[in-house]
Order: C-alpha cells, then sequence, then structure tokens
C-alpha cells in the first residue's frame, strides 16, 4: 500500500525557481486528495489510478527561508523546512564540471575559508546508469548550502557560477550537479535524442541486459587485479624493499624529472619503475608537518619518505599533493622514493608543475636529477569497460529524474570525450538541446556551455595524438551551436593549461558562465561571448592573399593580450585549395582584424584561428575582456 511520498529533490533545504510554474509532485495512494501549503495558499490535487499528483506555484518571488506543509486525506503529513526561491540551474558534462572545490582549494584557500552562503546550495546525483528506462526517482542527493564543511564537495565551475550570480542579482541559486568524468554526450542523452543514431541505440541495447553488464563489470575487475597483482609478484623492488634508504643505488641509472617516457630510455616502457632522489632539510624544517607536491604522474604513484609510505595515487589525472607527517623527516640527508607504474607505454612527470617539499617557510626543490631503476615489465594493461559512459545510461539514471524540477536553465561543460568523432557533435548538441526543452516543457530554456579550452599536453606524444587531435573541431562545431536559440557558450581558450587536462581556473569559467546568465535571464547587457565573426571579405593580389574580418559584440574595439605567451598575434591561418595551411599575419583595426599571407595562394578556402590545441601567441579580446572563440570559417570562390 502506498503512502504520502516525495521525490528526493522536494526536501529540506531545496531551492524553488522563482517566476514559472513551479512543479511539486509526489505519490499517494490512487484518488488521495493530497494538500500543499505553501506561503499562505492551498493547492489541491488527487492523485491518479498510479498514485501520481501534481500542483503548480505560481509568481514565486525570490526569498526564505519558508516551509511547505503536505498532507493527505487519511492524515499523513510531510513538512519541508528552510526552503528558498530563486533560480536553479542543472549542471551537467564530464569532469570540468564534476571537478569539486577541494581539487581547486590551493588555488582559491580564501574563498573557501571564508564561504558562508546558505544561499546558494546544491544537489550532488551520485554516478548512476539505467539502460532499461529512465528512471522516476533519484536515488541519491540532498540539498546542501554552501558552508566551510560542505563546499569541498561542490562543483567547482557551478559554485563559482553561483557566487557570481548572487553577487551581481542578490537571488538564491541553486545547483543540481548530474555529472560525470570521462562521460560522453550520448551518455546524457534519451533513446528518442538519439533517434537515427544506430550504433548508439544498438550499443544502448546491449547494455540492457544485466546479465552482460554484470560480466563487464566482473572482466574490468578481474583484469585488473591480475595485472597489478601480476606486476607486484615480479617486482624486484617490492621483493627488495627499494624504498628503504640502506639499499644499494649502483645499479640505478640517472633520469631528469619531470620527462616524458618517450624522451628517455624508458621509451615505451609498461611495467614499474623506481624512482630515488636524496634531498638535506634543516632541523627546524624537519620538525615540521611539510606539503609534497609532484604535478601528475602518468599512470599511477606510490610515494615514500625515509622508508614511510607517504602518499599513492591510482591513476594519472589527480594533482600529486601528499602530506608529510611531522617526524617523517629528520635533519640532514633524507630520500624520497616514487614507484610508479605505467600501464599503456605513456608514462610520465608531467612538466610545468611544481615538483618540491615545503612548509610556510622553506621550499626544497625536487625536480631535476633522479635516479631510477626498473621493478618489473609486462604486458600492457587490459583496456576497461567503463559501462556507465554507454548510450542513454546516465540520462535515465540522473538526468530522467530531474525533468520535473523547474530550473531557470542548463550548464554543460563536456566534449574532450567526444574527440573522436566531432563531425556528430553538432547534431548531438541539437538534438539533446531540443530534447531537454521539450522534457522540462520550455523551448526557450537556456542552456550556457563551455566550450574545450587549451591543452596540448598529450599531442606531445605523437603516438597517443590521434586521440586528442580534434579538440580544435570539437571547439568549431561548439561554435556553430550559437545558432541554436537561447544558448550561450564560454570561450576557455584562456583559460586552460597546457598540461592539465583538468585546469584549476574554475573560477574564471564560472564567472564568464554567470555573465553569461545575467544577460540571458536578468537583462544584464554585455558582450560576454566575446567578438564574434560577423562577415568576411577576401582579397587576391595575385599569389598574395588579404582578408578583413569584421567582428560583432567588439564595441569600442579589440585587443590582443596572453599571459605567457608574449604580445604577438600567431593563431592566423589561411587554408589554400590543397589544404595546406599558410601562417597570416593579423592587424587589429577598431572592430576588424586585418589578415595578410606573403605565401603563394591560388585560392583561399578557409580561414583559421587557433587551429590547434593550443594558441601559440596572444589572444584577442573584446573590451569587456571577453576572448575571441577559435573558428574555422570556409570561404567561397
Amino acid at each position: 500500500m502506498k503512502t504520502l511520498k516525495l521525490p528526493r529533490l522536494i526536501s529540506d533545504g531545496m531551492i524553488l525557481q522563482q517566476k514559472k510554474r513551479t512543479r511539486i509532485w509526489g505519490e499517494d495512494e490512487p484518488e488521495r486528495e493530497v494538500t500543499v501549503s505553501f506561503l499562505g495558499k492551498k493547492y489541491v490535487a488527487n492523485a491518479d489510478k498510479d498514485g501520481y499528483w501534481e500542483i503548480f506555484l505560481e509568481g514565486l518571488e525570490p526569498g526564505g527561508a519558508y516551509e511547505m506543509h503536505i498532507s493527505d486525506d487519511a492524515g499523513n503529513e510531510k513538512n519541508i523546512t528552510d526552503i528558498l526561491i530563486g533560480d536553479v540551474w542543472m549542471c551537467s558534462g564530464q569532469s570540468n564540471m564534476e571537478l569539486p572545490m577541494n581539487r581547486v582549494r590551493d588555488k582559491y584557500p580564501e574563498e573557501i575559508r571564508n564561504c558562508a552562503n546558505s544561499c546558494i546550495r546544491t544537489f550532488k546525483i551520485t554516478e548512476h546508469s539505467d539502460f532499461h528506462a529512465p528512471i522516476k526517482e533519484l536515488l541519491t542527493g540532498e540539498w546542501k548550502a554552501a558552508r566551510q564543511d560542505t563546499i569541498l564537495d561542490f562543483s567547482a565551475t557551478a559554485y563559482f557560477f553561483a557566487e557570481q550570480t548572487y553577487k551581481m542579482t542578490g537571488i538564491p541559486v541553486g545547483l543540481i550537479n548530474a555529472s560525470l568524468g570521462g562521460s560522453r554526450i550520448e551518455s546524457w542523452m534519451s533513446r528518442e535524442m538519439l533517434e537515427g543514431y544506430d550504433d548508439f541505440l544498438a550499443l544502448a541495447d546491449r547494455y540492457s541486459d544485466d546479465d552482460f553488464i554484470e560480466e563487464r563489470v566482473r572482466i574490468n575487475q578481474r583484469q585488473s587485479e591480475e595485472w597489478h597483482g601480476r606486476l607486484e609478484s615480479m617486482d624486484l623492488g617490492v621483493k627488495e624493499g627499494w624504498e628503504q634508504c640502506s639499499i644499494d643505488t649502483s645499479d640505478f641509472k640517472e633520469i631528469e624529472i619531470p620527462c616524458f617516457f618517450k624522451d628517455t630510455e624508458l621509451k615505451g616502457f609498461i611495467g614499474s619503475v623506481w624512482f630515488r632522489r636524496e634531498f638535506t632539510v634543516s632541523g627546524e624544517f624537519a620538525k615540521r608537518e611539510a606539503k609534497l607536491w609532484l604535478g601528475t604522474i602518468v599512470d599511477s604513484d606510490t610515494v615514500y619518505i625515509n622508508g614511510v609510505l607517504v602518499g599513492h595515487t591510482d591513476y594519472q589525472y589527480p594533482p600529486r599533493k601528499y602530506i608529510v607527517p611531522a617526524g617523517t623527516l629528520k635533519e640532514g640527508s633524507n630520500t624520497i622514493t616514487i614507484r610508479v607504474k605505467s600501464e599503456t607505454g605513456h608514462g610520465r612527470f608531467t612538466d610545468g608543475k611544481i615538483y618540491a617539499i615545503f612548509n610556510d617557510e622553506e621550499k626544497i626543490e625536487l625536480s631535476g636529477t633522479w635516479k631510477y631503476r626498473i621493478g618489473a615489465s609486462c604486458d600492457m594493461v587490459p583496456e576497461t569497460d567503463f559501462v556507465n559512459w554507454k548510450p542513454t545510461g546516465l540520462y535515465n539514471g540522473m538526468m530522467a529524474p530531474c525533468h520535473k524540477y523547474t530550473i531557470a536553465g542548463v550548464l554543460w561543460y563536456q566534449g574532450e570525450a567526444n574527440t573522436d568523432k566531432p563531425e556528430r557533435y553538432l547534431d548531438l548538441m541539437r538534438k539533446m538541446i531540443n530534447g531537454y526543452r521539450k522534457n522540462w516543457g520550455d523551448a526557450k530554456l537556456p542552456f550556457l556551455y563551455v566550450q574545450l579550452p587549451n591543452f596540448s599536453t598529450e599531442t606531445y606524444d605523437m603516438d597517443r595524438y590521434e586521440a586528442f587531435h580534434d579538440w580544435p573541431r570539437i571547439r568549431e562545431v561548439q561554435r556553430q551551436a550559437l545558432e541554436i536559440p537561447d544558448t550561450g557558450m564560454v570561450v576557455a581558450i584562456d583559460l586552460g593549461e597546457d598540461n592539465d587536462l583538468h585546469p584549476l581556473n574554475k573560477k574564471g569559467v564560472g564567472y564568464r558562465l554567470a555573465m553569461l546568465a545575467a544577460d540571458k535571464l536578468y537583462g544584464h547587457k554585455s558582450e560576454c561571448g566575446g567578438p564574434q565573426i560577423e562577415r568576411v571579405e577576401v582579397e587576391m593580389t595575385g599569389s598574395k592573399a588579404s582578408a578583413t574580418l569584421f567582428l560583432k559584440n567588439a564595441t569600442g574595439g579589440i585587443y590582443a593580450f596572453s599571459e605567457n605567451k608574449g604580445k604577438e598575434i600567431t593563431d592566423f591561418e589561411m587554408v589554400d585549395e590543397k589544404g595546406i595551411r599558410h601562417k597570416a599575419e593579423a592587424e587589429l583595426q577598431e572592430n576588424r582584424v586585418l589578415l595578410s599571407c606573403e605565401d603563394n595562394i591560388l585560392y583561399v578556402c578557409e580561414i583559421k584561428y587557433c587551429g590547434c590545441n593550443t594558441n601559440s601567441g596572444a589572444l584577442i579580446y573584446n573590451k569587456e575582456g571577453f576572448p575571441m572563440s577559435p573558428f574555422s570559417i570556409p570561404i567561397k570562390n
């Protein structure tokens, strides 16, 4: 027998959407009369034959905190407390949306230390996929306000968006976070949205077999355990205790860290390698707790100081930031040992990162010459089948149950996982956006998204280049998606880190998303999308080519800037009839860019800006400080 039941989203601490038809819903016995009392009004509904009921609140104004009382004619009651009214945003995508404030705590210590805003709240949905059909109710999640004890779990991108939005409007901001690292766009789409993509639907059908999924999960676990167990049993360093200070290192070779293994004698190596270095500390340094930063390491690492385990990370992406407890160090000579597992032959200590042990007063540099010795070599680790990334799974398990909850719009940060087939991405975006708008019942639902930032580390390894070389093409189709009404795009070509798939400048991303929202929702008109191409005029003088790019969103003119790549604009190219790319000189004039190329070109067939994974020179901004999007524009001859 059913009784009065509410979905997880309708719970203490929730933020309700202002100025729309805001739905409250639940379940009860069929035909039960349910009364919702809120802000002095009563709303009555009758549960249908399946026990479902809903009412709509209209004309809600920002404010709170309020209480809501829900009861039925059988005497069942629910009381919901600490309710705010404001704007609610659905936040989705892959790792750069999921990445929590905990990962950026060293970049934004003041923001975390001073965090206390009950008007910013999040509802985090735990990873869950379902390949049968959309589930009706979320399995996880609760509303949490931004405080020191909760902030580290907030999506950093979403939090900084909310912080800036609240600063501009004073309106409470709710963040429903349904995101998962590595997820593909088709993971977040329904079968209806994927109509016409037979390969995706066939894959979804395959994973709708629960026995098949269980077997895939078992295979994943068994293969991983067997590979790591086999390596462990063969590793001479494990057998002989190479983490200890007293071992003989005469058989160790020298290597410079940071490095790509491919640039050393370890090129293509798969297995375990032990790295060792001695360093000296003062008596005062040795008495205190210290921080140990080791950049990022591919693929996994275990770190010892003076034979004491101080840190371990299982996979390549997290920054290696470990705490060395007081008493671990000793005055004078100390030894650090790192055991690295290279699983696929692409090992590295990422360049451009901090490798040091330090406290508030002293820092000891650890980059430079190390000693190393191979512990054991083996075959490549078997590929993992990431079940939850398959088509429809995350939509059914995390997104679909949110459609009844009234929202202001969608924030989307995804694309890295779809660089293998960029030619599909625009159509997939269009179908997903239209599908979300249909399912939320709002044809103009704002959809704000982040264009892929600069990133190039993986392309230094040409064996892996194919997996990453289409970032520019994804950026281009993301730019083209602005043709979809009521969308907005954050240009992030200056907000990434060339050596990190997960850049830390999430405050910059959140700020630009907030400015887009202010433009779309709050009448705060600005040129926050950055300069955009309005039209292009190409002129040929013999075999010399010139072009004029006319820009919009460039009131007051444009300028070139880069923090670390010089003052010269070097990222324009003209593509000839043979597909050969030629560098073009650029001159800025008010709201125009004048291009010229001295190479012999018969026809200019395309003009590119930032057509590589990262920029090589200064970028172009409007007077409001927003950058121009990378682009690839065909030219008709």
